[in-house]
């Protein structure tokens, strides 16, 4: 009787040890980890994140809440260095693998842990009123030598069409600031050069910046502000045609519908943003930053994560969206495809082209 006695005192004393660490643990402040995300994957990721926090996640004990901190991807490796081995974030969420390269060439201690949490290839799209005219009633593709030669004759009347059109009005992101306007660019010059690769003078060279510049004279970029499909959604008097990532227009597509209806295709060079997981490591890295991590990355690739990305316009890491999913579904009468001939993929040139093409347009606007 005395031994079970016993027994049975050990039990509740490590009982209640337990419930009270537990208890305790519950109780102190949380370890904080945020993540940079570009804009694009801000409103997927910070659902996913707000889901991952209400489970109460651990490390090696130690509770974790993760925090969101958007940042625009050029901001990052363009020489702005927000980022110090100071003061930092723990991961970031990056909308173009281009850009961790870049950042990593730049000095930052980056390790990529998952090169895609999503993906959305651009897209072009032009009300079609002006598409019909340059497609030749749809019997040529919209494409970037449509496009370069509708900016060089810069109004619509010598296109052809009607005078109260005024100049032909062109959309992109401001290839400065951000990713969407950048890669838009590089499929330009690809386009030019009917290459994928861009070397050094495929970018540099003068004959190529001629052939832009009307292109560059067409954008109004401040008018077109953070996300340029959005401003097209105002009417053809701010923007009439344009390439955006695919989620913007999916987001935006019925402000747009709503002042006439546009025709969607995919490029025949194109550049898929694909949204890398990177995380930050150097040698004041602790391992539950390191392991907090590693969470984060298995609780976004799981299955309900990536069934979530369509709801935002961005597509699963490995697989296409399907009916069911609403926005791609009813883009379908536009042009956007479940599962599309992504054409050529153009190859990331060296950093310092890529700088000196953004240069170059900045100083052109």
């Amino acid at each position: 009787m005395k031994r079970g006695t016993i027994f049975i005192v050990l039990f509740v004393v490590v009982a209640a040890g337990i419930i009270g660490l537990s208890q305790f643990l519950n109780a102190q402040p949380p370890f904080e980890v945020t993540v940079a995300v570009d804009p694009l994957a801000q409103a997927w990721l910070q659902e996913a994140v707000n889901a991952l926090n209400a489970t109460s996640p651990t490390v090696n004990t130690r509770r974790v809440q993760f925090k969101l901190s958007a940042i625009d991807d050029l901001t990052v490796w363009q020489g702005d260095r927000e980022w110090t081995p100071e003061q930092h974030p723990a991961a970031w969420v990056a909308a173009s693998g281009l850009s961790v390269t870049y950042a990593t060439e730049s000095g930052f201690p980056l390790e990529m842990l998952t090169g895609s949490l999503a993906r959305t290839p651009l897209v072009w799209g032009g009300y079609v009123s002006r598409e019909r005219l340059l497609t030749t009633d749809g019997t040529l593709p919209l494409d970037w030598s449509l496009v370069a030669a509708a900016a060089a004759k810069e109004s619509w009347v010598q296109l052809g069409g009607q005078s109260e059109w005024g100049f032909v009005k062109l959309g992109f992101g401001q290839p400065s600031r951000k990713i969407g306007g950048l890669a838009a660019m590089l499929t330009a010059a690809s386009s030019f050069n009917n290459a994928p690769s861009l070397a050094a003078n495929s970018l540099n060279q003068q004959t190529f910046r001629n052939w832009l510049l009307p292109v560059i004279k067409s954008v109004s970029f401040n008018t077109l502000g953070a996300d340029p499909a959005a401003a097209m959604a105002r009417g053809p008097s701010v923007v009439e045609l344009g390439m955006f990532p695919e989620a913007q227009w999916l987001l935006n597509l019925n402000g747009i519908r709503g002042r006439e209806d546009v025709r969607l295709s995919y490029p025949a060079y194109q550049f898929v943003l694909d949204f890398p997981l990177a995380r930050w490591r150097d040698a004041n890295t602790s391992a539950d930053q390191l392991a907090a991590i590693e969470t984060l990355r298995a609780w976004l690739e799981s299955p309900d994560q990536q069934a979530r990305l369509t709801a935002y316009g961005l597509r699963p890491a490995n697989s296409e969206p399907t009916q069911q999913d609403t926005l791609f579904s009813g883009g379908a009468q536009n042009g956007i495809l479940l599962t599309p001939d992504y054409g050529q993929a153009v190859q990331v040139p060296l950093r310092n082209d890529a700088q000196g093409l953004i240069q170059w347009i900045t100083s052109n606007q």
